[in-house]
């Protein structure tokens, strides 16, 4: 007799025996989704906090936001934003907000109307905020038009934006704008 398979089975590519033990595990427990995202309020602090520290040494400045209205529109209290304009001591003078959407740009113009018109009592700075409404990728050489932003001006460009709304060409226009000054 012959140990040859019959010619009508198929070969085993292993030996069944050899697959592991499937052992079901237990449903997932049911946890409540997080009110907010955590890295949204984190990141508008940290951003927050550097800006402090910048106006500390710089004693002055120019604050551009490309894509500034919230990141979640129900989260009104913790965007990059609303934190940097609220922040002390209150020496940057020259605020740039931009947003595409009609919601953000009111968002932006209510936390505009919030602000004192001083940067605080007795201070002789005078803030001015500027929203633009529409692609930041356009309206930046509105922005950079303006005059405010000098080679020796301060000037920090955030440009948290929601996926990929920021061009190649924008970063790389203001990272070589006060060159070309």
């Amino acid at each position: 007799m012959s140990d040859a398979p019959p010619p009508d089975s198929q070969p085993l590519l292993f030996d069944l025996t050899d697959l592991p033990i499937v052992r079901l595990l237990p449903a997932e427990p049911a946890v409540k989704p997080i009110e907010y995202p955590v890295w949204t309020d984190n990141k508008a602090r940290f951003i927050m906090r550097y800006l402090r520290y910048f106006v500390f040494i710089t004693k002055h400045g120019t604050y551009i936001d490309g894509f500034a209205g919230p990141q979640e529109e129900c989260m009104a209290d913790c965007w990059a934003a609303k934190l940097v304009l609220e922040s002390e001591p209150r020496w940057i003078r020259h605020f740039y907000l931009c947003d595409e959407k009609k919601s953000q740009v009111a968002l932006l113009d209510k936390l505009k109307a919030a602000q004192p018109e001083k940067a605080s009592s007795g201070s002789k700075i005078v803030r001015d905020i500027h929203i633009h409404r529409g692609d930041f990728n356009t309206k930046v050489d509105d922005i950079l038009r303006t005059g405010d932003i000098t080679e020796k001006e301060a000037t920090f460009c955030l440009l948290d934006q929601r996926t990929f709304e920021c061009h190649w060409s924008t970063v790389k226009k203001l990272a070589l704008y006060k060159k070309s000054q």
